[in-house]
């Protein structure tokens, strides 16, 4: 029996490209990868059963072409006011303090509610908090804003860690804390072949 569908929604307008390098983790666990993987004739078409289908949401505040660092534009999926709130996984990106649309802050509190886990890259843990979702939680962000954050934001308690696991929310420090953390989670979500496939491109 295959898994179930996964819907993934990703936050990255005007966010830097590094901080949302785990999506390709994420999409090479999916059955599309793992079933094109075929081809190099390594792996046994079996595997392709054991991955799920993915969907992946490019949330931004409009479907126009919209900017990420370095120089970067990007096609939206999805806005904030059309982007389903009941994600498998939503990866925040982290925007510089300025960067907070209000439909994006409302989009992030509708959405902690019926999401499954919500993952924060760098300064998306900065924009999880000016949303009012981490009051409470244990989070982390980028080590350079952690004084910042704790006299911004004394609601949450900010860990000098490369992440954090607190209930549904996973906040990473910087971008290769991120890509760790995704790591760490496929690892423990999906099924250890498909993992095994997914991380060959990422070894040395």
């Amino acid at each position: 029996m295959s898994p179930k569908p996964l819907q993934i929604g990703v936050m990255l307008e005007a966010v830097q490209l590094s901080d949302i390098m785990g999506i390709d983790i994420l999409g090479s666990c999916s059955k599309a990868y793992i079933t094109a993987s075929l081809a190099f004739g390594a792996i046994p078409a079996t595997f392709a059963d054991l991955a799920p289908e993915i969907t992946f949401h490019y949330i931004a505040s409009s479907l126009e072409p919209s900017f990420v660092t370095p120089s970067l534009h990007f096609l939206p999926t999805q806005t904030y006011d059309s982007c389903p709130q009941d994600l498998d996984i939503l990866l925040v990106g982290g925007p510089l303090p300025d960067h907070r649309p209000a439909a994006a802050n409302k989009f992030l509190k509708e959405a902690s509610e019926k999401t499954e886990v919500i993952m924060s890259v760098c300064t998306g843990g900065m924009w999880l908090a000016d949303a009012g979702v981490l009051k409470g939680k244990k989070a982390t962000a980028n080590r350079e804003v952690l004084e910042i954050l704790r006299k911004t934001h004394p609601e949450v308690e900010w860990r000098d860690e490369r992440w954090v696991v607190d209930g549904k929310f996973r906040t990473a420090g910087g971008a290769g804390c991120g890509v760790d953390m995704v790591v760490e989670y496929v690892k423990q979500m999906f099924d250890e072949r498909v993992v095994d496939v997914a991380l060959m491109s990422f070894r040395e």
